[in-house]
């Protein structure tokens, strides 16, 4: 970003505050702050950020914005609420520049199809893509604030749990071009509605008037119902269908179908086939999404960072072969969020999973029965007691798993962890 004077910033939130330190960067974490930030304390589920307003003074930030009003060693700007003042700000400075919004949600695949979108623009454009999984109503803001201003496109996840959550970041971050990745049951614990809500909440992406067109998978559930609303144009997308490159350097159809969708906007912003087809090859995967790791002999599909059931159903289906005598074994996370649906989903999955591999080892009690371990240090002890060189394991469950830790952990002869 280019630095700002911390005075300006205030200005911008209808404040006054006489101090001419230069703001060089965000945080909302005290533990990123590095020299030059300006770190906004938001309000925890178990502590306020503003408990380490003196970590994040220690780090080098150079002021606060917070709710509370004790006193902190830092420059201070107070708001009624954080994060709305984080949003507005993100509101405004957005506003002023020339940037344009390519916006991404779905229950699944928005992180990979970003990164895909990110490689075929950024040779022919100005492209910042927000870091990592920062789609929330408080990293989306964060994103914005973290781009240099001067950018042709901002690709931008937005995320929800529950309806409004994406009007709100469309509010913050009107897109240029809309896209929804698909619709699942993630999240559905918050929609009484089921798949329909689900639809209709991610189809709010569409509902600015300053959208020009959006795209959306053509076979995903309640299509029609999303495509209805807002008033830009509207394009699908559909594996069944569409033509691609033979060069894509993966095969499982989930990464297929999101290439297939960074395609879908790529070629809308004017790249041809060709530009497309050359970029295509050298495409990468975000960490932890079917990452192949070989360790002692044994072959890892970290799939780790995040599950439900259409991506559990994926993971399976596009393991490996083991190589001779070698066994397939998924280690799996129960999802969560699933609402109404986690029952018969969990119970699908343990039937595909039984059925697809030579061993399971099931993590978490929405399984719903006996045979399923209640720790991870219990699991991976068992793990190591069946594991032999040669097999191929897959790592997949819920993000509070954290499953990725077998793969970092991981020693035949070991068997002994803590959580």
């Amino acid at each position: 970003m280019k630095p700002l004077p911390l005075k300006t910033i205030a200005q911008h939130m209808g404040l006054s505050l006489a101090c001419d330190s230069l703001v060089t960067g965000f945080a909302i974490d005290s533990r990123k702050v590095v020299p030059g930030d300006l770190f906004f304390a938001l309000p925890g589920a178990r502590v306020h950020g503003f408990e380490f307003a003196k970590e994040a003074a220690q780090r080098g930030a150079v002021g606060i914005v917070s709710e509370r009003s004790e006193p902190t060693s830092l420059p201070k700007i107070f708001v009624p609420s954080v994060l709305q003042a984080l949003q507005d700000l993100a509101r405004t400075l957005l506003s002023q520049r020339a940037s344009r919004v390519l916006a991404i949600t779905g229950s699944l695949g928005k992180t990979t199809t970003k990164g895909f979108l990110y490689a075929l623009l950024h040779e022919q454009f100005k492209v910042f893509a927000s870091p990592l999984s920062y789609n929330s109503q408080a990293t989306l803001p964060l994103s914005i604030l973290m781009a240099n201003g001067d950018e042709d496109f901002l690709i931008l996840e937005m995320g929800m749990s529950q309806k409004g959550e994406i009007a709100n970041l469309v509010s913050i971050a009107p897109p240029h071009i809309a896209l929804i990745t698909t619709v699942a049951v993630q999240h559905a614990d918050n929609f009484s509605d089921g798949l329909e809500g689900i639809a209709r909440a991610k189809a709010e992406i569409f509902s600015s008037p300053k959208t020009r067109l959006g795209w959306y998978h053509r076979e995903m559930p309640f299509a029609e119902l999303a495509a209805s609303v807002g008033s830009c144009m509207k394009r699908s997308f559909s594996l069944e269908t569409d033509r691609l490159p033979l060069s894509l350097p993966f095969s499982m159809p989930a990464h297929r179908h999101n290439f297939l969708a960074a395609r879908s906007v790529a070629s809308s912003l004017g790249l041809t086939d060709e530009q497309i087809e050359q970029r295509a090859a050298h495409l990468t995967l975000p960490p932890m999404r079917m990452e192949t790791v070989e360790k002692e002999g044994v072959l890892f599909v970290n799939d780790a960072y995040n599950a439900n059931p259409d991506s559990m159903r994926a993971a399976l289906e596009s393991m490996p072969s083991p190589a001779s005598g070698g066994k397939k074994i998924a280690v799996l996370g129960d999802m969560n969020a699933l609402g109404a649906y986690s029952r018969q989903e969990h119970e699908f999955v343990k039937k595909l999973a039984l059925a697809s591999t030579d061993r399971v080892f099931f993590l978490g009690e929405r399984w719903g029965s006996s045979d399923v371990f209640s720790s991870l240090s219990e699991m991976e002890c068992a793990l190591h007691h069946e594991v032999q060189a040669g097999d191929v394991v897959l790592l997949k469950g819920a993000r509070v798993h954290g499953l990725e830790k077998i793969l970092e952990r991981f020693r035949i002869e070991v068997c002994s962890f803590s959580d």
